[in-house]
């Protein structure tokens, strides 16, 4: 169980358990750790600690191992029972091999040895903040991840029934942005990112009149403006919750060019996210090769050529490398309409 949000909303600074027997090391430490901006709660043995940690919510434990009647290390495998998530530094000045893997056997995330800096320390307890963190909103993303997937696939298909030329144009972006990912390296959460990500660039066209949206003739100026908001809108559509900030990312800039001319914040080059580079491609691929209202669709000769032509102008480059690799991957029969593995299927 995640203590942090079992017990209400998270305060906004962090909130810092020090653990030690020596009162001048306290009050050192809680001098330096609240110049970072930490609220401190210093206590003079394991034992009031373990009281104190039952009731008070806490963003960290920093703890000394040699204490009398109970140990650093017997209070750290009391708290990691009490919390299998809760980063928990270790501070001893009787550093030995067998110390340091009995801490880190019990749970310890971060280890420091007496006597060290206050940049040491402010350094260790930071970075020891900044993996609880990723840790807890990766778990946190997984969570969600199967009802944005959903969620995700059930909003396209609502884009696509105002709009059915555009056939699974939603749901192919996603796949080819996620393989397009995949072949970068990222990271199992950026993947899905960008998944979602195209699954949804269009769903602000959700709040375009049908007037501008299946207008087969070209668009006049005013319209052309009122068509451009839908990437402000789906931006501002899936912003409800911070596991979609960086779907939202996505939605908003997919269509901002490489040298600054897109919209609807003229970003350049790397400005532009990076999940919002690799949909912007496999988008303009996926247009150009379907057929249109306004325009039939152009054969895929035609279509790699302007994409090349565009690229390190409209398009980010090495995004366009990359896709034509991802694009001639062999797909598998259907590859299109997968749903990824957990999502919501009815």
């Amino acid at each position: 169980m995640d203590r942090r949000r079992r017990r209400g909303t998270a305060a906004p600074r962090p909130r810092i358990l020090c653990v030690d027997d020596e009162p001048v090391t306290l009050r050192l430490v809680e001098r330096l750790l609240e110049k970072t901006g930490c609220e401190v709660v210093t206590v003079d043995s394991a034992i009031k600690a373990l009281a104190v940690f039952d009731v008070e919510r806490f963003d960290l434990v920093l703890t000394d191992v040699r204490m009398p009647e109970m140990d650093g290390l017997a209070f750290l495998a009391a708290v990691r029972k009490r919390d299998e998530q809760m980063p928990i530094v270790v501070a001893t000045g009787h550093a030995t091999v067998d110390n340091a893997i009995e801490a880190l056997r019990e749970g310890a995330t971060g280890m420091l040895m007496k006597p060290y800096t206050g940049q040491e320390l402010i350094g260790e307890v930071e970075r020891a903040l900044e993996r609880s963190r990723i840790r807890h909103e990766a778990i946190q993303y997984r969570f969600v991840t199967p009802i944005l997937d959903g969620v995700a696939l059930a909003l396209s298909a609502a884009i696509e029934a105002r709009d059915i030329e555009t056939g699974a144009h939603c749901r192919q972006l996603g796949v080819l942005g996620e393989r397009v990912a995949q072949l970068l390296g990222l990271p199992e959460q950026d993947r899905t990112t960008i998944r979602i990500g195209g699954y949804l660039h269009d769903v602000g066209k959700i709040a375009i009149a049908d007037r501008i949206l299946l207008k087969p003739d070209a668009l006049t100026d005013e319209e052309y403006r009122a068509m451009q908001q839908h990437s402000e809108l789906g931006a501002a559509i899936v912003s409800t919750h911070a596991a979609m900030g960086g779907i939202a990312r996505i939605v908003r800039h997919h269509h901002e060019r490489w040298d600054g001319s897109g919209y609807p914040d003229r970003l350049v080059g790397r400005e532009i996210p990076l999940g919002a580079r690799i949909i912007c491609v496999a988008d303009a691929f996926s247009a150009m090769t379907s057929d249109r209202v306004y325009r039939r669709a152009l054969n895929e000769a035609d279509a790699w050529e302007e994409l090349r032509r565009q690229a390190g102008r409209q398009f980010d480059p090495s995004v366009v490398e990359v896709f034509e690799a991802a694009a001639l991957l062999d797909d598998e029969p259907g590859d299109e309409e997968r749903v990824p593995e957990g999502a919501a299927t009815g």
